[in-house]
């Protein structure tokens, strides 16, 4: 990805704009969601490339520090193709695979931000991709940095093409879906729903980005803008125990 393509969201965050009041909406719906049950992990999870699941977790962060005022971390664990670090203006290296492989300590590769309740670890860089991930480690750093932070957001790879996130999914609370209406093919959600079956009750929501009908209104703004007017929507639905789903949200 060409960092000078990517926009950073930190410097072009406006609390007004429709998209960051739709994914407030989706955090409120989290916290509702999951009120008394101490879930602090929530891993981004999509079928494919291109789906806005980086942009979706970077937001998450950046509202849950900035506006809900809680102390966050986001964590860059797409170690294959990276996008945090251009997202949030930060350095890629050292990062997670660093601390992974034990080259530097977490204290290190753990980023403040222009928010002060706002950290990052961002990916890091790899020699070999295919050898980046370490279960044992992973779990272990989750599991160090749950203490310290009031909610925790991973940023992983797509399902379909590589296994780490099935792997990841097994140490964090709840797994949050995005697709990409007319561009996410049917056969690849359904090979990401086939994969996901042993995780299925973790998963605790799906967003549905670029949804444009059968919805009763919409946002002209652009899809992560709103300089130039353009319709696009987010859908969302959450899973809740003993109750029906939330009104869809467009965006």
């Amino acid at each position: 990805m060409n960092p000078q393509a990517t926009r950073n969201l930190l410097e072009e965050f406006n609390i007004n704009a429709p998209h960051v009041t739709e994914v407030r909406r989706l955090l409120q719906t989290l916290t509702r969601q999951d009120a008394g049950q101490h879930k602090k992990t929530y891993m981004m999870a999509s079928a494919g490339r291109g789906e806005g699941k980086s942009t979706i977790c970077a937001l998450l962060a950046i509202i849950s520090a900035k506006i809900f005022h809680r102390r966050t971390l986001v964590i860059d664990a797409d170690m294959r193709r990276p996008t945090l670090h251009f997202l949030l203006g930060l350095p890629q290296r050292p990062g997670l695979y660093d601390a992974l492989h034990r080259i530097q300590p977490l204290d290190i590769v753990t980023r403040p931000t222009p928010i002060s309740t706002l950290f990052a670890i961002t990916s890091g860089r790899p020699g070999n991709p295919g050898e980046a991930y370490l279960d044992d480690e992973f779990q272990a750093l989750l599991e160090e940095v749950r203490p310290k932070y009031d909610v925790i957001f991973v940023d992983a790879a797509p399902v379909v093409p590589v296994v780490e996130p099935l792997l990841m999914a097994e140490h964090v609370d709840s797994v949050i879906v995005v697709a990409m209406a007319g561009r996410t093919p049917l056969m690849l959600v359904r090979r990401m729903r086939q994969l996901i079956e042993p995780i299925l009750p973790k998963v605790c929501g799906v967003v549905l980005n670029n949804a444009v009908e059968g919805l009763p209104y919409y946002y002209d703004y652009r899809y992560y803008g709103y300089e130039q007017p353009l319709p696009k929507r987010i859908r969302t639905t959450a899973r809740s125990s003993g109750a029906s789903a939330p009104p869809s949200v467009s965006r």
